[in-house]
């Protein structure tokens, strides 16, 4: 049901702050953002806790910072306010049902306005996540471009590297969105114009990372995902439409000539990306609310990598379901990443129908490296279960296959050239394990008791002192 109050960063921290308390925290001492703000994430991490953390006093700046947003699943549920075994379900609905934005006059980022050579870059908390990072980076920026063909807007969060007061370096593949739209201006020979938005609804994240084809808008996706339209108004300096519930905008021009050096960066895969020629954005405005929070996500942590999870997992089920409709449900781990492993539940109806299922999940996405295919009875939520179907419905050399010389991501430390196995490039190696068990042969049978019992018991009735 469509909610009449606007949903942005704060209705979602009131959510949050309700529904699960223990998932919020609050850090009154003053933090430096070099190190220190992301050392207490690590620590946390070194705990097993993924709490949202905000920083309500962040050395160089009067703004706070929220970071872990959304780094576990029940911050997730809490966004997408749904339950945990209906989340992947409520994703796919919406991002198949997405709502156009609504334009406003204006609205709170507008607040406060700088322009020109009032623009400084340093005011604002951007952080140092790592040890060898080469510097400050804003990392939840959302950036959006317009496509000039078809004015279709497009968004995606990319590294972005303070250089100065007034420029950033950008960081995309080649093969982004946003990576085409700008090639279209440079054969033009004219700077593209974006704008980044920080800090707004989880939702915006999620749409950001939405795997619609070129074309589709990421705003509709957002507004699909929040079940309501998302506000947008003009921007300062730029021929561009911004949230107008965001906390900060970020106004700019990428030039179609400029690179600067920036990088190594620790990047979602726990490894530091290394230094890359990039694109510049040259700063023309920064609008922002007047208590902004500015929004830090921490790539080398797994919140990075839970917020593509969903929009991975759905891009996983919808490819999969295609070719074996006896599919069940899907997963993308932590422990690949949430890119590099996909888990797919079948009811396997056919031998054969395993490895079927394995090629469409690797073929779904060029990041999955693993594919790995089990039965009704496997929880594919728990890396254990799914291990202890390899271990004991597979026989290796009729049940494991290799893809070599394939496309996949140049961050995974694994990857390789054309030329040569040692060299650095985008080429990886993909496998599939079918961990079904045989429909026209005999197996054996799991050893349980029922669960219609064991889901009964309560344990404090059982054990003393229980928590």
């Amino acid at each position: 049901m469509i909610i009449n109050q606007v949903k942005d960063l704060r209705y979602y921290l009131e959510k949050l702050h309700l529904q699960e308390p223990k998932e919020i925290l609050i850090v009154e001492r003053e933090v430096d953002p070099k190190l220190e703000l992301s050392g207490v994430l690590r620590k946390l991490q070194a705990e097993n806790r993924f709490p949202a953390v905000i920083f309500e006093k962040v050395k160089g700046s009067d703004m706070k910072v929220i970071s872990n947003l959304v780094a576990n699943r029940k911050a997730l549920c809490v966004a997408m306010e749904t339950s945990e075994d209906k989340v992947l379900d409520a994703y796919i609905k919406r991002e198949d049902n997405s709502i156009e934005p609504k334009i406003v006059p204006t609205g709170p980022v507008k607040d406060i306005i700088v322009k020109g050579k009032n623009v400084d870059l340093y005011k604002l908390p951007i952080t140092h996540h790592c040890e060898k990072d080469s510097g400050d980076f804003i990392t939840a920026g959302i950036t959006v471009v317009k496509d000039p063909d078809s004015g279709v807007y497009n968004a995606g969060i990319y590294r972005m590297m303070r250089l100065s007061k007034d420029t950033l370096g950008m960081s995309y593949e080649k093969h982004a969105h946003i990576g085409r739209v700008h090639r279209k201006m440079i054969k033009k020979n004219k700077p593209l114009e974006c704008i980044t938005f920080i800090g707004h609804h989880p939702a915006c994240i999620l749409g950001s990372q939405s795997k619609v084809p070129f074309g589709v808008s990421e705003y509709n996706v957002m507004g699909g995902l929040m079940e309501q339209p998302l506000e947008i108004t003009q921007a300062e300096t730029v021929d561009l439409l911004v949230p107008a519930w965001a906390e900060i905008v970020i106004e700019g021009i990428i030039s179609p000539d400029r690179i600067e050096p920036e990088g190594p960066f620790g990047e979602y895969t726990w490894y530091y990306g290394l230094e890359r020629q990039s694109p510049v954005m040259e700063v023309t405005a920064i609008t922002y609310r007047k208590d902004a929070i500015f929004h830090d996500l921490f790539a080398a942590h797994p919140e990075h990598n839970i917020t593509g999870q969903l929009g991975r997992e759905s891009v996983l089920y919808k490819r999969v379901k295609a070719i074996v409709p006896s599919v069940k449900k899907v997963a993308m781990p932590i422990s690949g990443l949430c890119r590099f492993h996909a888990y797919v539940q079948i009811a396997k109806e056919y031998d054969g129908e395993g490895k079927l299922a394995a090629l469409a999940a690797l073929a779904s996405d060029s990041f999955v490296k693993l594919a790995v295919i089990v039965d009704e009875d496997v929880d594919i939520n728990n890396d254990s279960e799914v291990l202890w179907a390899i271990a004991t419905r597979t026989q290796p050399d009729r049940s494991t296959f290799f893809v070599p010389d394939i496309a996949g991501s140049r961050l995974d430390p694994c990857s390789y050239s054309v030329w040569n196995r040692h060299d650095k490039d985008s080429l990886t190696t993909k496998w599939g394990i079918d961990a079904t068990k045989p429909i026209e042969a005999p197996f054996e049978e799991r050893a349980d008791v029922p669960k219609e019992i064991w889901e009964k018991i309560n344990l404090e009735e059982y054990i003393k002192d229980y928590k």
